[in-house]
């Protein structure tokens, strides 16, 4: 419900999931601002999923999207001082897609069949990726890298474009 609240009906929702535990899984944040601006571009409404280790990063992202929702940051809707689990599948559960890092968030998102775009490394995506019946993998290695700055902006667009296709294909 506080979810709704703050997300209502009518919007096409993007979650961008821009941490990892550990940080050799994470994707440059100024590509995730840059597929940011992409979905605002068509249409979409980005939302960052940040959890604690990620919360220093908010003035940059609102300086850099500030069309962009932080829902998980709303302590004074949610009632809470602290990020909860519920609170992330809540918003999860109001995505029409979101784009994650090999990480929790991403897992937490697979748990309510989130559709996903999940981004790899040096980690390995037959082993790791989240199980959606909805999914995208994009790896370093379809780009000649092996490490996440290697996955191009324009790949993680037009995967997005693909997950929402997926979903509305006519």
């Amino acid at each position: 419900l506080k979810a709704r609240q703050m997300m209502p009906r009518g919007e096409t929702y993007i979650g961008l999931a821009p941490g990892a535990g550990n940080p050799v899984k994470i994707w440059p944040r100024h590509n995730f601002i840059d597929v940011a601006n992409y979905q605002i571009a068509q249409g979409r409404v980005p939302v960052f999923l940040l959890g604690p280790q990620e919360e220093s990063w908010l003035p940059e992202l609102r300086d850099a999207v500030p069309d962009a929702m932080f829902p998980l940051q709303a302590r004074k809707v949610w009632g809470t001082p602290e990020i909860t689990i519920e609170q992330t599948l809540a918003v999860g559960s109001l995505l029409s897609g979101a784009v994650c890092n090999d990480s929790g968030t991403g897992h937490m998102l697979a748990a309510i069949d989130c559709p996903l775009v999940s981004l790899f490394g040096p980690t390995s995506p037959e082993k790791l990726a989240p199980r959606v019946s909805k999914g995208i993998i994009v790896r370093a290695q379809d780009f000649g890298g092996k490490t996440m700055d290697a996955i191009p902006s324009f790949a993680v667009q037009k995967a997005t474009d693909r997950l929402i296709l997926l979903q509305n294909p006519s």
